[in-house]
């Protein structure tokens, strides 16, 4: 007598359960062994029917074998849809295998990429390190070339961005210089010369800047032009003045005692308002503007070889401190009529 047995059914689940990537491997595993504990116990009951073939008939020992090689055909087909699968999951490991050695490719490929391009970023980082050095050095050349042509006040200004500089002051000090002697001495020294004394010269008078309160404007030719009182108001831009004026003639004393060179200097002052400001776009010039920078220049070229001649807005700030000697009225060019007075300098005196 025949026996019902499992169907394939058992087999198609676990072919679709191990297609599914989703399956563990634990519960593929599960589900083959559960497949071949059916098979065995498919085959332990046909050994068992098979031992009882004396005591059947001929027609249900044909069916009995008939419907064994329908199982045994059924666990062959069973086996080979497990090679399948095994095929299908050793084709899935080798493709994983696959991708992950070209995943491993690309990483190093990019590792490599990546790290050409930070030693390019490091050269990259020094060659702007170096570049901001050099630029620094430039920069602190450009300012300093920058403070020796403006005031430091008006370098900032113009630093910062503002275009039009213009201010006005109500009382400040002009002093201009001129080298008597100088249009002689060029007649007889070599050009190299006289651009070396003016040189020294000037150059002994620039460096009295840093202590006086005094704004060197402009040197033309032999002449020295400076004020008191820009581009900081100073109450005391006449005495700031006159201690400069000094110290530039005492300059002079020595330099001409160690040169030998017959020169004097004619100095001219006078205080008043002006007008001061930054003109230019490629070679600024910081200037003053006004009737005080022309009387200015009129004490000068009216004034003394040697001498400090000032106006009586001058004298009017200084009499109080120093010494002056009343010149009188003089006929200045367009002015008219002015008293004027020569400054004294003490140490000339002695």
């Amino acid at each position: 007598m025949s026996q019902q047995f499992p169907t394939s059914s058992s087999a198609n689940t676990l072919q679709s359960s191990l297609s599914n990537e989703t399956v563990s491997t634990e519960s593929k595993r599960a589900y083959i062994n559960e497949m071949f504990k059916n098979e065995l116990d498919i085959a332990a009951h046909y050994r068992d029917t098979l031992s009882r073939v004396d005591g059947m008939n001929q027609e249900a020992l044909l069916e009995e074998y008939r419907t064994l090689g329908q199982r045994y055909e059924h666990l062959l087909r069973q086996a080979t849809k497990l090679t399948r699968i095994g095929d299908m999951a050793q084709r899935k490991l080798m493709n994983a295998q696959q991708e992950l050695a070209d995943q491993a490719k690309i990483i190093e490929q990019t590792n490599g990429e990546l790290q050409y391009k930070n030693e390019q970023l490091k050269e990259s980082i020094e060659e702007i390190n170096q570049l901001n050095v050099v630029l620094e050095k430039e920069q602190v050349k450009a300012d300093n070339l920058l403070l020796n042509i403006l005031p430091a006040q008006i370098a900032a200004r113009l630093k910062e961005g503002e275009e039009t500089i213009a201010d006005q002051y109500e009382n400040v000090t002009v002093i201009f210089t001129d080298i008597v002697g100088f249009t002689n001495l060029a007649s007889l020294v070599s050009a190299t010369t006289i651009v070396k004394l003016l040189n020294v010269l000037f150059s002994k008078f620039d460096a009295l800047l840093d202590h006086y309160q005094v704004e060197k404007i402009k040197t033309i030719g032999d002449s020295y032009m400076l004020a008191a009182g820009i581009p900081n108001p100073n109450k005391d831009h006449a005495l700031q003045a006159a201690s400069f004026t000094f110290a530039m003639q005492n300059e002079l004393r020595q330099f001409v005692a160690k040169t030998g060179y017959p020169i004097s200097m004619r100095v001219g002052m006078h205080c008043g308002p002006v007008v001061a400001g930054v003109i230019g776009t490629k070679k600024f010039v910081y200037d003053l503007w006004g009737d005080t920078v022309n009387i200015a220049s009129r004490m000068e070229s009216h004034g003394e070889a040697g001498r400090i001649h000032c106006s009586e807005s001058v004298y009017e700030e200084l009499r109080h401190i120093y010494k002056f000697e009343e010149r009188g009225t003089i006929d200045v060019k367009g002015k008219g009529k002015m008293r004027t007075f020569f400054l004294v300098d003490d140490n000339s005196l002695e």
